[in-house]
């Protein structure tokens, strides 16, 4: 017997919701490139090379929409990964993954990408779970927007699902490329040194001038960092407060990024005026973030330079 469906208002009016929905994303992601135009139309792309490409390190951070049923909630991502090259094919590989949709957080694994036409589009594939273990299959294609020559802007859409649930992904994301901090010159001192910028503790005081771009607030004064193994990052505090940095990993509540403590490096207090240095002998990236205030944090990644496996500590300089 073959049974027949029945048409009527409820089926009319879901489809109605759906077209509706529909028009929404449309209008929402040209409403976004738009903004994302007018900020970046003074953006100078002369010898740009930001955009991915192979034997580097990335940052990926976003935000957007995640679209489901009738629902449509705030998602970021948050990515750090490496791109080498295996013969004829390149290679992706993750170090930390993080997605959090409205509140949720999933993590990413079993991550595989493709580079196409140099880096102007990508493509993943990787898995994500959250707290309860449930698995779900993320593909998502990027889409070079505008670059600069540490920075480039692409967009990212795609699909997170499961065999009962498929949810669209919308994301304008910025993607930082890790460039040497040391000269090869440098190798037998292999010292960087990072400031700890005066009023970082307080951004809201008049007397807090360095700025990125004139609309978004500095604190270190290297927003990331490359070093080979070996190498020591020297944090010199020119605020008027204390600041005490640790590593771990980031979260995102409520578009606020928050950061859980991973217990590898701890800094104690740094009082004004004094420094604290940290040896890294093991090669990967590293969030470092201060524990009182927690807007402030810069990345790290340290290159193969060695084929050493032990994380050094840190020394205060009081």
């Amino acid at each position: 017997m073959i049974k027949f469906s029945r048409i009527g208002k409820n089926n009319s009016l879901e489809n109605y919701k759906r077209n509706h929905r529909d028009e929404y994303v449309v209008r929402l992601t040209y409403v976004t490139s738009l903004v994302l135009f007018g900020i970046l139309i003074g953006i100078s792309t002369q010898n740009a090379n930001a955009q991915l490409g192979v034997n580097k390190a990335f940052t990926l951070e976003g935000n957007g929409y995640a679209v489901s049923g009738d629902s449509i909630l705030p998602t970021s991502v948050d990515l750090q990964f490496t791109i080498t090259q295996k013969g004829t094919t390149t290679e992706f590989i993750l170090q930390n993954g993080l997605i959090d949709i409205n509140g949720k957080e999933l993590d990413v694994s079993n991550f595989s990408g493709t580079l196409l036409k140099n880096g102007q589009y990508f493509r993943i594939a990787s898995k994500a779970s959250d707290s309860d273990g449930k698995e779900f299959s993320l593909k998502v294609l990027g889409t070079l927007i505008e670059k600069t020559q540490i920075n480039s802007i692409y967009s990212l859409t795609g699909t997170l699902g499961d065999s009962s649930k498929s949810t669209k992904l919308i994301y304008t994301t910025k993607v930082s490329e890790f460039t040497a901090t040391i000269k090869p010159t440098d190798n037998k001192k292999k010292e960087v040194t990072v400031r700890i910028l005066k009023g970082s503790a307080n951004p809201e005081q008049q007397t807090y001038k360095e700025q990125i771009g004139g609309f978004s607030f500095k604190f270190f004064s290297e927003d990331r960092i490359l070093i080979g193994a070996g190498g020591t990052i020297t944090f010199v505090n020119e605020d008027v407060v204390s600041h005490s940095l640790k590593s771990g990993i980031g979260h995102t509540v409520s578009r606020h990024k928050t950061f859980t403590a991973d217990g590898k490096i701890s800094s104690g207090d740094i009082q004004p005026g004094k420094s604290w240095s940290v040896t890294f002998q093991e090669p990967g990236f590293y969030r470092i973030f201060d524990e009182k205030y927690q807007w402030m944090d810069t990345t790290i990644f340290v290159s193969k330079d060695s084929s050493s496996k032990t994380l050094g500590s840190g020394n205060p300089h009081n």
